[in-house]
């Protein structure tokens, strides 16, 4: 047993140390760096934007365009010459690709990263890929996001946002249109939203949704509380397998499928279904 211990500790060390590779909190004192930009001007309506390792803030402007301004970091000039941002647009879409510096990350000390800030125009559709690093959204049109790692913050979009995420907190505040999420780990935070709300899926993490001006749904959450309030219309959960649930002040209708924790719910003003052994 003990060998067997040994062994698997042996290798979550080796994964944590192959995550921590070329991760950009080895590059705090960033020992080469250099400027990356992108500027086009005239009517954009979408941006599309794939995104590597470091920060990526974009932000909606009322003088339209799109302007992208990034710092490239790297542990050596070599790596450092191999980061770019390739740009070019197509009719009204911008493209934004991150090209990363890539080498050998099974050595120790080799990071690289571009931290990208980005202005564009505050009703352009945004399609965004990111594989690592935090990203943020602020006053901005309809947007698509699919995250492989690091955590979201994603703020006053007009129109619908879909979210497609790995790994990472998720915290989204004021949309005007629909909200759709898909989140394997990590928590999810969901605040004003005057729309529906659907959860397709969350495998660990806790969620919570506030201020909903249609319906909410969770399709199926797999562990983790919900704790859901203030939705003028219906709160649907299909399926819930661990955790507890608590719900107050709907407009409409409770229904709970299936679900293994407590269930809590006050002030709902439709009718409540929820499973009989609960």
């Amino acid at each position: 047993m003990k060998k067997v211990a040994a062994q698997v500790a042996g290798m979550v060390f080796l994964v944590s140390l192959l995550a921590s590779l070329g991760s950009p909190a080895l590059a705090a004192d960033c020992k080469f760096s250099s400027n990356r930009a992108a500027n086009f001007t005239g009517l954009v309506k979408k941006v599309v934007v794939n995104a590597g390792a470091g920060y990526l803030n974009i932000r909606g402007d009322a003088a339209g365009g799109v302007n992208a301004k990034g710092r490239a970091c790297a542990s050596s000039e070599n790596l450092l010459g191999k980061i770019a941002l390739e740009s070019r647009r197509e009719g009204d879409t911008v493209y934004l690709t991150m090209i990363m510096g890539g080498g050998d990350f099974f050595s120790f000390n080799r990071y690289s990263s571009l931290d990208l800030d980005v202005t564009v125009p505050k009703d352009a559709q945004l399609d965004i890929t990111n594989s690592s690093g935090n990203v943020e959204l602020a006053d901005v049109g309809s947007s698509v996001v699919v995250d492989d790692s690091g955590d979201l913050l994603l703020k006053n979009i007009t129109g619908d946002l879909t979210v497609n995420d790995s790994s990472g907190e998720i915290r989204i505040i004021s949309v005007t249109g629909n909200v759709r999420v898909k989140d394997t780990s990590g928590g999810v935070d969901i605040e004003d939203v005057r729309g529906n709300v659907i959860i397709v899926s969350d495998t660990s993490g806790d969620i919570a949704i506030a201020k909903v001006a249609g319906n909410v749904q969770v399709v199926d959450d797999s562990s983790g509380d919900i704790t859901i309030r203030e939705v003028k219309l219906d709160v649907t959960i299909d399926n819930d397998s661990s955790g507890d649930i608590n719900v107050t002040d709907v407009g409409g209708k409770f229904w709970v499928n299936a679900a293994r924790g407590n269930i809590l719910h006050q002030r709902v003003s439709g009718g409540v279904r929820i499973p009989a052994s609960t």
